[in-house]
C-alpha cells in the first residue's frame, strides 16, 4: 500500500501575506496623507484668521498694508515642505460707503460672500481668503488634486479714512 501524501501549509502564510500587503500600504498611506492635508487646512485656516484680525488693527491707508497682511498671512501659515506666495492670499477692504478700498491677491479662488448691509455705517470690513492645490497620494492608487482653502472676514477696527465706524 502507498504511502499517503499529506498537504504542505508552509507557503501558504507567505501567498497570504503578498496579497495583502498591497492594500495595507494603500490604507496606510492614504491616511497618511490624508491627515497631513487636513493639518494643511487647519494651518491655512489659522493663518487667514490672523491676517484678518492683523488687517483689521492697522492703519490701511499706510501703502504696505495689504503687503503687510499677505506676509503676517504667510508668516502664521506653517507647513514643512511648503508656503503661501502673496498670489495666493487675497485681501479687500471694504467699506459701507465708499465701496472697495483696497484689493491685492490674484490666484485665490472665489472671494467669501459678506452682505455689503452688514457692515456697519460708514465702517468697513476686511476680507481675507486663500485657495492653495493639495494633493493626497496613496503610493499604489491613483493621486488625488484638489484645491484647499479658506477665508475670513473681520469688522476693520480703526477710524481712519472712509472707515469710522463706531
Amino acid at each position: 500500500m502507498p504511502a499517503r501524501r499529506t498537504r504542505d501549509d508552509r507557503g501558504t502564510a507567505v501567498v497570504e501575506f503578498a496579497l495583502v500587503v498591497p492594500f495595507l500600504i494603500l490604507l496606510l498611506f492614504g491616511i497618511t496623507t490624508t491627515g497631513l492635508t487636513y493639518s494643511d487646512h487647519l494651518a491655512i485656516t489659522n493663518a487667514v484668521r490672523e491676517g484678518a484680525r492683523f488687517g483689521s488693527a492697522v492703519d490701511y491707508t499706510d501703502p504696505n498694508w495689504a503687503s503687510d497682511i499677505q506676509k503676517r498671512v504667510g508668516d502664521v501659515y506653517f507647513n514643512s515642505g511648503s508656503s503661501l506666495t502673496t498670489a495666493n492670499v487675497c485681501i479687500k477692504l471694504i467699506s459701507q460707503t465708499s465701496g472697495e478700498l483696497i484689493t491685492a491677491g490674484t490666484s485665490c479662488g472665489t472671494e467669501p460672500t459678506f452682505a455689503t448691509a452688514d457692515i456697519p455705517a460708514a465702517g468697513c470690513i476686511v476680507k481675507v481668503w486663500v485657495v492653495k492645490s493639495a494633493k493626497i497620494e496613496t503610493i499604489i492608487g491613483p493621486t488625488m488634486n484638489f484645491n484647499i482653502g479658506a477665508s475670513s472676514v473681520s469688522y476693520y477696527g480703526r477710524q481712519v479714512g472712509s472707515c469710522q465706524a463706531k
